[in-house]
């Protein structure tokens, strides 16, 4: 559901959790507008692939709580709220709303990654030393070995099987 921040009419923010690949609404009262599908389609995919290759602090997936939010500029904003082991965040790079999933994917992914890496020590994808970089090959977004440039896996399929 999504719910009109405070003090500003013109943002849109849907608060939810990711369960078997399914959106879990918070019980914030909202407009009912529905948020842009290929951004929840990359949330979706993103958030599926947190569970794997993941090193470091211990990290309660089940209740991550996301935000995407949707400016005045129609940009987008993506983050978490704070727990479930993880500090909270938003960020937002003027990322349109009507991006492509391939765009958004990669958008999301590297946004997670770096937002781990950076405040909570927890190196997402990756085996031993080598995070995972995503990309976009051939219209699709992907974990790209950037030691070798070798195409992993899709944004989303991380947890699979062994590939790398």
């Amino acid at each position: 559901m999504a719910y009109v921040v405070p003090g500003s009419q013109d943002r849109l923010v849907w608060s939810f959790r990711v369960a078997s690949d399914k959106l879990v609404f918070g019980e914030v009262p909202g407009p009912g507008i529905e948020a842009p599908p290929a951004w929840v389609d990359a949330v979706v995919a993103v958030a599926r692939d947190l569970g794997c290759l993941r090193f470091g602090r211990e990290v309660e997936l089940s209740r991550l709580v996301w935000e995407l939010g949707i400016g005045t500029e129609y940009t987008v904003t993506i983050g978490w709220k704070t727990g479930s082991g993880l500090g909270g965040f938003a960020r937002g790079e003027g990322m349109p709303m009507d991006a492509a999933f391939c765009a958004a994917a990669v958008w999301v992914a590297d946004t997670a990654q770096t937002e781990l890496a950076g405040y909570e020590f927890v190196q997402w994808p990756c085996r031993g030393r080598h995070l995972l970089k995503p990309r976009q090959v051939d219209g699709t977004p992907v974990w790209v070995d950037p030691r070798t440039d070798h195409v992993i896996c899709a944004i989303g399929e991380l947890c699979q099987g062994p590939r790398w």
